[in-house]
């Protein structure tokens, strides 16, 4: 009950009490002899007139309880238990946008739709905002009016729930003026619109415009590298056994074949693995003789099988001995040729023939007649020189396109006009801690002998694909967000800044390897001039109700 309720019943009772004071002095004064006599009577017209007093001020009051308490019911019935109820304005507490401002906005930035803007200073959608968008009471039935020739009718029913962005002519989403922080969900071939003051702007400005270039896709230049030789045909050609050189066959720059002899030195071990080798011939010839009759005679039972065994055994021995002195003598170079003739000459020659184990060219020579040489010492270098390798040092900022067996092409000031290919063999595994660059190998084909050891050159990576792509000028790319962007025109003063995939940089120009087509005009020139007009609105410009 409130407290107007209260005071209001208070004055009513009061009032009936002043009205029943008179005749209640009547009786006392005037007939003391009746009251004092019946006495009981007076109590139960006291009491009588008392109830009736409440009763009266309960029919006097011009509020009505029952909706209350038929309210209050209906909240007992509905209202859990643990949630606070308002009752100043019969909503649940955390409900209550009036007495809880920060209830109602959080309730409402967990309903909004991500894919619609959002006014903040006003809490609802922006095309909802009537107060910012006062053209949006209109704005549908215009919008599905004016763009139904073109989208049709279903189109322009979904654009018609765009907001409209009147200040620059265009939907609030494809407004880069407005709305710049749309950049980052872009995916390539996709931008915002710029929208001039008027269509002599960009001329005044400065703004050039040009068709991509379409040609063949062009080689990254630029990668130094040095020629040395090919590694796997390089071959240090040393004795096999101590001994003094005899002759030499060969000289520097000469060209030999497989299996050629370069060098004869004069060693007693080898004629003493020639004489060993024909001992163990000799011995096995006669152990294979004893291991024959003895077999006879064991078929006829005439000798034992012991003896048998025994010259079984000694013949297997003699087999293994002469194997591995014909071994001995293809370890120090023989060939299988030379070794029968050793054998049908019986001969024990000291001589010692040094070959060459590829075909190649020698590229050094440190022997002379006469000269004593033991293991490992350096006779002759052997060099295949129709391949050579490239060493390279690849910057960071071009490890992206560098991988194995990726195409190159090297150039040479050397040798101008001339073009080598190749392709890559090996990649570091880790960056260089002087230089901070990765060492690489490429290996080419050397006609002619063109290349020598320690040239410098250049090398190009060549695309992978060979087919057509775009190029533009390297200034008219515009970053932002750690993103390429380029400016495509669309009218005179409306612009789009449309996001691409830049490919390898040649000289001046850049390839697009997506984003933009042939028929589309590229700002080549002020397009800083349209990224500044894009960033007003990080500069205090843009939409008024920002």
């Amino acid at each position: 009950m409130s407290l107007v309720k209260v005071i209001f019943r208070l004055s009513i009772i009061i009032l009936i009490w002043n009205l029943s004071i008179p005749l209640i002095i009547y009786h006392y004064y005037l007939k003391k002899e009746i009251v004092m006599k019946k006495n009981s009577k007076f109590l139960i017209f006291n009491m009588i007139l008392l109830i009736g007093t409440f009763f009266s001020a309960s029919l006097l009051s011009p509020f009505k309880d029952e909706r209350i308490y038929a309210d209050q019911k209906e909240k007992d019935n509905c209202c859990p238990p643990k949630r606070l109820w308002c009752k100043e304005h019969n909503v649940y507490e955390d409900e209550c946008t009036i007495c809880r401002p920060e209830s109602g906005a959080k309730t409402e930035k967990s309903k909004q739709d991500p894919k619609r803007l959002w006014c903040n200073e006003h809490s609802v959608y922006e095309d909802e905002c009537f107060i910012c968008h006062p053209e949006l009471k209109s704005k549908v039935a215009t919008d599905v009016e004016m763009h139904k020739h073109d989208h049709g009718s279903a189109e322009a029913s979904q654009n018609s729930n765009r907001l409209w962005c009147n200040e620059h002519g265009m939907y609030e989403d494809e407004c880069g003026i407005c709305q710049p922080q749309l950049t980052a969900s872009l995916i390539p071939g996709k931008g915002l619109k710029v929208r001039l003051e008027s269509t002599d702007s960009a001329v005044k400005a400065g703004v050039v415009t040009s068709f991509p270039d379409e040609d063949k896709a062009h080689a990254i230049h630029s990668i130094l590298c040095q020629v040395s030789y090919n590694m796997n045909y390089l071959a240090r050609i040393t004795p096999l056994s101590a001994g003094v050189i005899q002759r030499v066959l060969v000289d520097v720059g000469a060209s030999v074949s497989k299996d050629d002899a370069l060098i004869e030195i004069v060693s007693s071990e080898i004629a003493g693995a020639k004489v060993d080798y024909l001992t163990a011939l000799s011995n096995e010839s006669l152990k294979e003789l004893v291991y024959k009759r003895e077999k006879g005679l064991l078929e006829k039972k005439i000798t034992s099988q012991r003896e048998f065994q025994q010259a079984l055994a000694e013949y297997q021995v003699a087999t293994n001995t002469t194997n591995t002195k014909h071994q001995q003598l293809l370890n120090y170079g023989f060939t299988g040729a030379e070794i029968k003739k050793i054998v049908e000459t019986q001969s024990s020659s000291s001589i010692l023939p040094i070959r060459a184990p590829f075909s190649g060219t020698i590229i050094e020579r440190n022997a002379v007649i006469g000269e004593a040489v033991g293991l490992g010492d350096t006779l002759f270098s052997l060099a295949d020189l129709s391949t050579m390798w490239l060493e390279l040092s690849i910057p960071e900022n071009m490890l992206l396109y560098f991988k194995v067996g990726s195409a190159v092409e090297a150039s040479f000031d050397s040798i101008p006009g001339e073009k080598l290919h190749g392709d890559i063999i090996w990649l570091a595994s880790s960056i260089d801690e002087d230089s901070r660059m990765l060492k690489a190998r490429a290996i080419v084909q050397t006609p002619d002998f063109l290349l020598k050891h320690g040239m410098f050159g250049q090398v190009s990576l060549l695309p992978e694909q060979q087919n057509n792509v775009l190029h533009v000028p390297v200034e008219s790319i515009q970053r932002f967000n750690k993103k390429s962007f380029l400016f495509i025109k669309l009218l005179d003063d409306l612009y789009e800044m449309r996001r691409v995939v830049p490919g390898i940089r040649h000289d001046d120009q850049i390839e697009i390897v997506e984003g933009i087509s042939s028929d589309e005009e590229v700002v080549v020139a002020g397009s800083f001039t349209l990224k500044s007009e894009f960033l007003k609105s990080r500069l205090g410009e843009g939409c008024v109700h920002e």
